[in-house]
């Protein structure tokens, strides 16, 4: 296969997301690429899901595989949104058209279409982050979805409560302004961090008795929208944040003493553009990834993140980036995905765009994307159209 890891049978060239696609083009999917791909077409897009942790055991390689998600809608009219619990079964192998491997353990079941079950709960607005949820009233809310991932586990027996009712466990209200970051600790069991674009994070402690406690002084430093939160894969009371103006910075929950619970570290990126997303390695924990407007992401080492230099710069693309996910397999492996216009409505280029046909002929592009955490290779990720399910073919076997 040539360097540019076209597929000789099919020709063309490499589509690079802002391309032109030339009259007589058309874009094509090369399923050489791909080990598995199934797309599942949803009512309305999703700003945002989250791969739901199930019991059908780690590093699964064998086809058909099975995957469970939460996914927050962005409907066209708020009293319309949902959060979805999807289930999709039945994800068979990808089967190439120039080849036949005999001893596949699902040569029978390639190409079929993917089995999509769905549970939803009423959301009062879009949603822009699921299990707790971000909403345009400026509120937080959590939500048990037992019920509903249990239906979807066991038709008919998922159980009562709140969660079958679809009434949130608790809604804060205390940000005043609406946001996108939230991020659940990994360490620390029901710590959750939300921040807003006022440039406020809150900190929130769950308790024995199922109850919750969020800070009432929030931690302050960003000027302006705080984008994206990630906790420590290793420490409990440490977090990290980036947002708008252009800085990422780490917060340390036992220094909460000090001045207005300043940040310990502050790394300004000099490139002027907002820093969307961040990730932190669970493979490496001392490296972090950030993701800017700018089309560029970094790599950090927190070792020496006080310099400002990154030990890895990437400008390959084009368009903002949006989305990073370093692979929970795969220490040197990170997902990046670019903005879609379409999820967020511009009128002016809505106007600008209509009735141009090469406009018209680009397909959505990819917004967020997640790692399977316990099936090596597969990534989720949502479009403006559909929800995808893939594993690239030159990933590997999954071992670290």
């Amino acid at each position: 296969m040539p360097d540019d890891g076209l597929n000789p049978s099919i020709g063309g060239r490499f589509y690079r997301a802002g391309d032109a696609i030339e009259e007589g083009e058309e874009l094509r999917v090369d399923a050489s690429a791909y080990d598995m791909l199934h797309r599942a077409r949803l009512e309305w897009p999703c700003l945002s899901f989250a791969v739901v942790p199930d019991a059908l055991g780690e590093d699964r390689a064998a086809f058909p595989h099975t995957a469970y998600f939460v996914a927050g809608t962005q409907a066209e009219a708020r009293g319309q949104n949902r959060l979805l619990c999807l289930k999709m079964s039945a994800m068979h192998r990808t089967k190439h058209d120039d080849e036949s491997d005999p001893e596949s353990d699902d040569e029978e079941g390639a190409d079929e279409d993917a089995l999509l079950e769905c549970q939803t709960i009423a959301h009062p607005g879009c949603a822009p982050h699921v299990c707790a949820t971000w909403c345009e009233d400026t509120s937080v809310r959590l939500w048990d979805l037992s019920h509903q991932l249990g239906n979807l586990h066991a038709p008919g027996k998922g159980g009562g409560g709140a969660s079958a009712r679809g009434e949130p466990l608790k809604t804060f209200g205390g940000h005043g302004d609406e946001g996108y970051a939230l991020d659940w600790s990994p360490v620390a069991s029901g710590a959750l961090a939300s921040a807003d674009c006022a440039g406020k994070i809150h900190a929130w402690r769950g308790s024995a008795g199922g109850g919750w406690a969020v800070d009432a002084a929030p931690y302050e430093g960003h000027v302006g929208s705080v984008e994206d939160v990630q906790w420590s894969p290793v420490e409990a009371g440490v977090f990290m944040s980036c947002g708008v103006d252009s800085s990422v910075r780490v917060w340390d929950r036992r220094a909460r003493d000090t001045s207005a619970g300043a940040s310990a570290i502050t790394v300004d990126e000099q490139h002027g553009a907002d820093v969307n997303v961040i990730s932190w390695s669970k493979q490496v924990n001392y490296l972090v990834v950030s993701g800017a407007d700018d089309g560029s992401f970094r790599v950090w080492d927190l070792r020496s993140i006080r310099s400002g230099e990154p030990v890895a710069l990437f400008t390959w693309h084009r368009g903002p980036i949006t989305s990073v996910e370093w692979s929970p397999h795969e220490s040197s492996t990170i997902a990046v995905t670019l903005w879609d216009l379409a999820l967020e409505d511009d009128p002016e280029a809505d106007s600008a765009a209509r009735g141009r046909d090469d406009l018209r002929d680009l397909p959505p592009q990819l917004y967020f994307v997640h790692w399977h955490p316990q099936i090596p290779g597969a990534l989720a990720c949502t479009a403006a159209d559909s929800f995808h399910v893939f594993k690239p073919a030159n990933f590997g076997d999954g071992q670290k």
